[in-house]
């Protein structure tokens, strides 16, 4: 989504039609990237420049475009309408203007090398008769075709006159200014993440929302990649059920999913939430299983699994929903344990969420199928990450595509180490964390620092202040610092991934998959390599 300069600008009370609709195909069409400022009055000593929409972006620089509501025609060089010249050549009043435009703004600092494309958007005609002229390009003429791909025409178009531009934030900052003093326009890294977030959970929302429905089927799966949407659905199957007056049950394997979910949920005496093996264990009629102060990985692998087979019968426990996130974290004994709380009458619903992909801990667990009386569905779109990011993971790791309208990442950065070099890593996670915090100013609670390691996640730990989980607290004032495995399901505004070896690709994609609007990898170059980050 085009961000518009002023933002809260009224474009449905914009005067000129054929304006209208091309200032919202610039809103609707574009990346969050696009600044889009309509009717820009630059004033000369003997005449004003007035363009009808101009267009700022980091990559593509900066874009002149003429509007007209015609559906003109060309004759022999010459532009004409409703049976006569235009008294206003479209090409050559786009070129006019853009090349003062470009005049002004090179009396910034550090933009005397800018140049401007132009063009003229045409959204009520088909095509344009007759043949252009030598010096102009089948790109710089936008017809209501352009509409159907707007960003790729706009992109198009900015690569007529050069394929590579490079503006930083300060620059975009300074152009957006000189064209619009009267705005405070700021191009803070919060509030980027901020209208990324938005976005991002408007397409969310979109996508889930027609699978909302399928709880009426007694069994059901749905699949997808990292940043579908598979937690929201099954928060949305969750109050959809506490409609009804029915007994929930949602529960996952991680305990920071479960507690992140319950913070979002209605706090209803018919909802229980939790963490799979901590929730069985306080069931109504589980056999008591003291957990000790040491309990470690085995225990809960192996102990608190068997205690729970052998104590299940005497359960009491039911529900008339369950819900199951994150379900390739589950065992097929675990799944069917789960639908043995449901009433024996067979009105109980299974409700299932699952990414194979996400398999970091084998358990057997497989796809349930339409013939065993399952309805199976799939989500399809990421909608959790940034362009740049959701690009990473469909191509580096086999994630979902993001829409054309996704928003655009704040920052992807590699900062390469040696292998083993513990040191330079967490100097370098170090700088990272400084850069978010100081130079960005990012509040700590929207940063999260991940390792593949519990040992180098300790480490990060004690020599970063980090928080664990638990640590958190209400106040956000501390990093999080986990491990990647406990952190599936979840997501952040900015990611500090950190390595000291080579990391398998299911733990990348996870990883990777967490960031929502920035993303800096920390590691040897064989990972950066992976992501295409060198």
């Amino acid at each position: 989504m085009g961000r518009l300069v002023p933002d809260d600008l009224d474009v449905s009370g914009m005067d000129d039609e054929a304006e209208r609709r091309v200032v919202s195909a610039c809103v609707s069409g574009l990346s969050d990237g696009w600044f889009v400022l309509p009717n820009v009055v630059l004033k000369g000593r003997r005449r004003d420049f007035e363009l009808d929409v101009v267009l700022v972006h980091r990559e593509f620089g900066v874009i002149d475009l003429e509007v007209k509501g015609h559906r003109p025609e060309i004759r022999q060089g010459t532009w004409w309408a409703n049976g006569a010249a235009m008294g206003t050549q479209p090409l050559k009043q786009a070129h006019e203007n853009a090349y003062e435009l470009r005049d002004r703004l090179r009396t910034l600092p550090g933009l005397n090398w800018l140049r401007v494309p132009y063009g003229v958007a045409l959204p009520n005609a088909g095509a344009v008769a007759g043949r252009l002229g030598p010096d102009a390009k089948p790109e710089q003429v936008l017809c209501s075709p352009a509409f159907e791909d707007w960003a790729d025409a706009v992109e198009r178009l900015a690569i007529t006159v050069t394929s590579t531009v490079q503006l930083d934030d300060d620059d975009v900052e300074a152009i957006v200014r000189y064209l619009r003093p009267d705005v405070d326009f700021e191009l803070a890294a919060d509030a980027q993440a901020a209208f990324a977030r938005r976005r991002l959970d408007e397409l969310c929302a979109t996508q889930v929302k027609a699978l909302e429905t399928l709880d009426r089927n007694p069994r059901v799966v749905v699949l997808g990649a990292a940043g579908t949407g598979k937690t929201r659905l099954a928060e949305g199957w969750v109050r959809r059920a506490l409609s009804d007056e029915r007994r929930v049950l949602f529960t996952c394997y991680n305990e920071p999913l479960a507690g992140a979910v319950a913070g979002r949920l209605p706090d209803f005496d018919e909802l229980t939430v939790g963490s799979f093996l901590r929730l069985a264990l306080e069931l109504p009629g589980m056999e008591p299983l003291p957990v000790p102060a040491d309990a470690d990985h085995d225990w809960w692998t192996y102990v608190v699994p068997a205690h729970l087979a052998r104590c299940w019968p005497q359960v009491t426990a039911e529900f008339d929903t369950i819900v199951v996130d994150e379900a390739q974290d589950f065992s097929p004994e675990w799944i069917a344990m789960l639908e043995r709380l449901l009433p024996d009458d067979g009105s109980g619903r299974l409700l299932v969420v699952g990414d194979p992909a996400q398999e970091l801990y084998v358990r057997g667990w497989s796809v349930p199928s339409a013939a065993d009386g399952w309805a199976v569905c799939e989500l399809v779109t990421n909608c959790r990450n940034a362009q740049q990011i959701a690009r990473m993971l469909r191509r580096r790791l086999g994630g979902a595509p993001a829409p054309a309208v996704a928003p655009e990442v704040v920052g992807v950065r590699f900062q390469p180490v040696a292998v083993g070099d513990v040191g330079a890593v967490v100097a370098a996670a170090r700088e990272e964390l400084r850069w978010l915090l100081e130079d960005e100013g990012r509040s700590p609670s929207s940063i999260a620092v991940l390792t593949f390691r519990g040992a180098l996640r300790d480490l990060l730990h004690e020599e970063l202040g980090l928080a664990r989980w638990e640590e958190r607290g209400s106040s956000g004032d501390r990093v999080l610092g986990e491990n990647v495995h406990r952190v599936k399901g979840m997501e952040f505004d900015a990611v500090v991934l950190v390595a000291d070896a080579q990391v398998a690709d299911d733990l990348l994609y996870v990883g990777v998959s967490r960031a929502v609007s920035e993303l800096a990898v920390v590691g040897p170059v064989a990972v950066g390599e992976r992501l295409g980050l060198r």
